[in-house]
């Protein structure tokens, strides 16, 4: 029994071997609204629709975006081992206010990843460098 639990705990998690077929990130603070929104999904035409903001409380733009683009954030995901992220980040102590986030990939083997928190965030710069690439996307025409 005890070797059974060794080698759970053992085992990482494994990235996820299909391609990404949609993300989504967003922020939102304590003003109604998201603080940051960025999302893809797929367009229909083999494309994809990329939606995002430029900048905080900004106006939503959308873009069609190709599988280029779209294995740039897969990329992010796989260096910054955000497949590894817990589902739910929170700080030790009570905060009343302050920002919450929530971050999904879907890819098509079926796999999912998904993880929220309040207040508290995952070591690494994932978080930070998929927001900054939806927004370079969104700002390039």
């Amino acid at each position: 029994m005890v070797a059974g639990i060794l080698a759970l705990v053992s085992c990482g998690t494994k990235a996820p071997e299909g391609e990404l077929v949609s993300l989504e990130y967003t922020v939102q603070g304590t003003m109604a609204g998201y603080q940051y929104e960025g999302r893809f999904s797929p367009g229909g035409d083999g494309g994809f629709v990329l939606t995002g903001m430029k900048e905080a409380y900004g106006p939503l733009f959308r873009k069609k975006i190709g599988k280029v683009e779209v294995d740039q954030f897969r990329q992010i995901i796989l260096e910054e081992k955000m497949y590894e992220y817990k589902s739910h980040y929170r700080p030790f102590f009570d905060v009343r206010d302050g920002t919450n986030w929530t971050f999904r990939a879907r890819f098509s083997d079926g796999s999912t990843i998904f993880s929220h928190g309040m207040n508290a965030y995952p070591k690494g710069n994932g978080l930070k460098r998929v927001r900054e690439l939806f927004t370079s996307l969104v700002i390039d025409p």
